[in-house]
């Protein structure tokens, strides 16, 4: 009998710190005791906020990380074709894709991020959400025939095996851009077939001529055929065009098949004028002698930028 009551007496000096163990064991579950003198963990993922498009070649992006980076690394996914990139970002809020180097005009990017430690480290790619959708503005006409023009302009046959230089003065420029599309008019009634066609600022050095090409001398296209009664776009290209400076497009026609196109007669020095001479292909060329001067605008109906 004795050894059943020591057993009863005991059985409680047991059972209670047990429990009171267990329980306090799970409070930090109801009431976070365990993160009294311990900070919440911070985000190890970056999250993009926006991707804007600022104009025809810059998105700018701007996202949130509470952790602490060395720097980030985004991946641009172009659209439609989904071909993919991927380029360092500073250790900021912002930055700017693709400033220095161009995106196309009027185009789809889909953007993620992900963090690099200063050990190399990275996280996570950010999740895809809608708002890293980036678009770029769609190409800006900066020149262009205006509506008297378009109605004044006339066929003008004969050029094949020659080349003209068309300069457009700074005043007639409106934007500048670091992509350029060019628009070519044909005229009604016959093809205009181009070698090549070239874009330029015209050389400042002195005693040049002012169809004379600087060293920024750009193929714009080669092989070109316009048709009959219609204008062609051409595909756009890398080129930094600068509004305030005058610029040169020079094309050179095939010697062996018709050109014909669309000229505007008498037009003001002070905005454009055109070189010729047929034949000779040598408008491509950045030195070039024997142009002659005309106050007209050839073939080069629109100029768009990016």
């Amino acid at each position: 009998m004795a050894e059943w009551l020591t057993l009863l007496l005991l059985v409680p000096t047991v059972v209670v710190p047990v429990v009171l163990l267990v329980g306090f064991a799970g409070c930090d579950r109801v009431f976070g005791l365990q993160h009294i003198n311990t900070p919440p963990p911070v985000p190890v993922v970056p999250v993009i906020v926006s991707a804007v498009g600022e104009s025809g070649t810059v998105i700018t992006l701007t996202w949130i990380y509470s952790g602490s980076a060395a720097e980030f690394e985004f991946e641009r996914m172009k659209l439609p074709e989904r071909t993919r990139e991927t380029f360092p970002a500073a250790a900021s809020p912002h930055h700017d894709d693709n400033k220095g180097q161009g995106l196309e005009p009027g185009t789809d990017y889909l953007y993620r991020v992900r963090a690099i430690g200063s050990d190399g480290e990275a996280s996570e790619w950010s999740s895809p959400e809608p708002n890293i959708l980036g678009t770029t503005l769609p190409f800006e006409t900066t020149f262009a025939w205006t509506p008297d023009e378009q109605a004044r302009s006339r066929d003008a046959p004969g050029f094949q095996g020659g080349s003209i230089v068309q300069r457009i003065e700074a005043v007639t420029l409106t934007r500048s851009g670091t992509r350029v599309k060019l628009t070519l008019r044909a005229s009604s009634v016959g093809n205009a077939s181009i070698e090549s066609i070239y874009i330029s600022k015209p050389d400042p050095a002195p005693g040049k001529d002012p169809y004379d090409s600087d060293s920024d001398l750009t193929l714009v296209s080669s092989a070109v055929v316009v048709p009959a009664n219609n204008s062609l776009p051409l595909p756009a290209i890398s080129y930094q065009l600068d509004a305030e400076q005058p610029l040169l497009i020079a094309i050179d026609f095939s010697a062996t098949l018709p050109s014909d196109i669309k000229i505007v007669d008498t037009v003001l020095g002070t905005e454009a004028s055109a070189y010729y001479k047929v034949p000779a292909a040598e408008a491509a060329t950045r030195d070039r002698t024997g142009f002659t001067l005309v106050d007209k605008m050839f073939i080069v109906e629109k100029i768009e930028v990016g």
